[in-house]
C-alpha cells in the first residue's frame, strides 16, 4: 500500500498541478507540499502510484479548523473531464474509489492554517490480492449505504447535494423556493428523493444545468409530494 500525504493551505478545485512536488519519506508517509495554487491532481500522482492499472484510493483530509459545507473530493473521468464520484473527505472517511490512470483527482478545501490530504493507494493486483479484498469491502459498504434513509427540512432555496438510498425533504416555508437537484450523474440509479410541501409556499423542483425532468421539463412546482429517481437518461418523477 502506498501512503501519500500532501500538505497545502488551500485547494481551489481548478488549478491542475502537472509538475511533481518534491517528495520525502516522513514517518512512513511519502510526503510533499503542493504549490499555493492547487486543486486538481493527475491520477498517476507523478509516478507515486502503481503504473498502468486502476487502483483503489482512500482519501481523507485533515485540517486545523472544521471543513466547510462546500469542501469536497471529486474523481473526474475524461476527456472531456466530468465527475464520476464526489463526496466530502472528512478525517473519518470510509469511502474507497476505483481510480483509472487517465482520471483526475479534484479537491476543494477552503483556506486553513494547515491542510493535509492523506491518500492510501492499493493496487488491485496487490500482494495476496489485498486490493481485491479491499474492493469487495468497499462494494459491501456502498451497498449498505444505498439503503440508508436521511431526511431534512427546506426553509429557503436549496441546492440538494448528491445522495444515496432514500432522501426525504419537507418544504416548510411561506415562500416559493427553488429546490435544485444535483447533477444527475452523481446520483445512483437506486436512490430515491421525496419532496413534500408542508408550508403555504410552493417549492419548485429544478433540474441542474444540462439535466431535465420527465418529458424534458426544466422544473416542476410541488403542490403536495413528488417522488424523484434517476432513470439513467433524465429525472423520472411522479407527483401525488
Amino acid at each position: 500500500m502506498n501512503k501519500i500525504k500532501l500538505n497545502v493551505r488551500q485547494l481551489d478545485g481548478v488549478t491542475l498541478v502537472e509538475q511533481a512536488p518534491e517528495f520525502q519519506l516522513v514517518n512512513g508517509w511519502t510526503q510533499a507540499t503542493l504549490p499555493a495554487a492547487a486543486g486538481v491532481l493527475p491520477a498517476g500522482l507523478w509516478g507515486k502510484v502503481p503504473g498502468g492499472d486502476p487502483y483503489l484510493l482512500h482519501v481523507s483530509v485533515l485540517t486545523t479548523g472544521p471543513l466547510g459545507v462546500g469542501d469536497l473530493f471529486e474523481l473526474q473521468s475524461g476527456s472531456p473531464s466530468q465527475p464520476r464520484r464526489q463526496y466530502r473527505p472528512t478525517p473519518g472517511n470510509t469511502e474507497l474509489v476505483l481510480v483509472r490512470p487517465t482520471d483526475r483527482l479534484r479537491f476543494v478545501v477552503g483556506a486553513q492554517l494547515e491542510v493535509a490530504v492523506e491518500l492510501l493507494v492499493e493496487s488491485i493486483g496487490g500482494v495476496n490480492e489485498l486490493g481485491s479484498r479491499l474492493f469487495a469491502w468497499a462494494q459491501a459498504t456502498q451497498a449498505s449505504e444505498a439503503h440508508k434513509v436521511t431526511s431534512g427540512v427546506v426553509v429557503a432555496p436549496l441546492q440538494i447535494p448528491a445522495w444515496t438510498g432514500l432522501f426525504h425533504l419537507i418544504h416548510n416555508s411561506a415562500n416559493v423556493d427553488l429546490v435544485t437537484l444535483p447533477p444527475r450523474g452523481l446520483v445512483p440509479l437506486d436512490a430515491t428523493l421525496t419532496l413534500t410541501r408542508r408550508g403555504t409556499g410552493t417549492p419548485v423542483l429544478n433540474a441542474a444545468l444540462g439535466d431535465t425532468l420527465s418529458g424534458g421539463l426544466p422544473s416542476f412546482p410541488v403542490t403536495r409530494t413528488v417522488i424523484v429517481m434517476n432513470n439513467g437518461d433524465e429525472w423520472a418523477f411522479v407527483g401525488i
